[in-house]
């Protein structure tokens, strides 16, 4: 929904925006280095896990995951995939179908703007939604298929159509709405109502179910009209004196998304067996440093060279314990 956000605003920000090509290499460049320590630190736990032999079965190995390597892991390339042994990191798939869905989305949007808008984004947000709630009964799906399309590739097209409707109702709401002080109130109590749902009553057996998960994409599209808007007591509380924390958790959130199952690997790996009071606080300290190591990296370096030269270690690292 952020990357819908995302897109129509830079759209509608700027006289000449960029051609899908550009745009879309923008977007994968925000991430790809950040992907790809990732993946090349998995791929120590992978050959552990799996016991590879040799040079040979280490470059198999990793010719296996080319299609995550090139953000296709959602682009139909492998069959009936199984978590943790055709995808290195499996979470990575919502970035691919992030780029797969602006794939579509973005043309449309950049070269007819007013249709786009006004037409195919609510229709396909609904439509879309509605169809994968009534076939499977959740919005928990992914790696099924729909014909040849995989589903997680529906759903980031309905996600970019909601958000490019997000940043439409956020406009409007800036430019025309004139609120009281008792609505601004009861929108600022709407808004910690709605922080507390996402919080408490989604979670899986509290209160609701898989198939209301649909009332997520209600409660996030209001949310980030009422974040963006910056005028509720809570959303101004958090975009003024909070950004200290929000801006640190931020900038670690796709970090601790993509290195998360390496640290879940590495202490199943080392310490097996360790009782949940000690593998948590564990899970999270190890989590959090490495995320404030490589961000450190990302932030410091002036070319792509040291990235690359992490991912060569942890590649040789990978190699070698297949060899010896």
């Amino acid at each position: 929904m952020l990357a819908g956000f995302f897109m129509i605003r830079h759209i509608d920000t700027h006289e000449d925006p960029m051609a899908p090509g550009p745009y879309l290499l923008h977007k994968v460049l925000s991430f790809y280095a950040i992907l790809a320590l990732a993946l090349c630190a998995q791929m120590i736990f992978y050959v552990m896990q799996y016991d590879i032999q040799g040079v040979y079965g280490f470059v198999q190995a990793l010719f296996h995951f080319k299609w995550e390597a090139l953000l296709l892991h959602c682009a139909g390339t492998l069959k009936n995939p199984a978590f943790n042994k055709d995808y290195l990191l499996g979470q990575d798939w919502y970035l691919s179908a992030m780029m797969l869905g602006l794939v579509f989305t973005y043309p449309l949007a950049r070269y007819a703007t007013r249709i786009f808008r006004n037409w195919v984004a609510p229709v396909v947000a609904i439509l879309f939604y509605a169809g994968i709630v009534q076939y499977y009964g959740t919005l928990n799906v992914g790696s099924e298929y729909l014909g040849f399309i995989s589903l997680a590739i529906v759903r980031g097209v309905a996600g970019i159509c909601l958000g490019s409707l997000a940043y439409s109702a956020w406009k409007w709401v800036v430019e025309s709405a004139r609120p009281s002080e008792g609505a601004l109130k009861g929108l600022s109590v709407l808004e910690v109502v709605l922080w507390a749902i996402v919080l408490t009553l989604f979670r899986k057996g509290f209160f609701l179910s898989d198939t209301d998960a649909v009332f997520y994409v209600i409660i996030f599209f209001v949310l980030i009209v009422l974040s963006f808007w910056d005028r509720t007591w809570l959303s101004h509380f958090l975009n003024t004196h909070g950004t200290g924390f929000l801006g640190l958790l931020g900038s670690l959130s796709l970090y601790m998304y993509l290195f998360h199952w390496t640290v879940i690997s590495a202490i199943a790996r080392f310490a097996p067996g360790i009782p949940n009071s000690v593998a948590w606080p564990l899970y999270f300290v190890l989590t959090i440093a490495i995320c404030l190591g490589a961000r450190a990296l990302m932030e410091r370096r002036k070319s792509p060279l040291p990235v690359v030269v992490v991912c060569v270690v942890f590649l040789a690292i990978a190699c070698g314990i297949c060899v010896f």
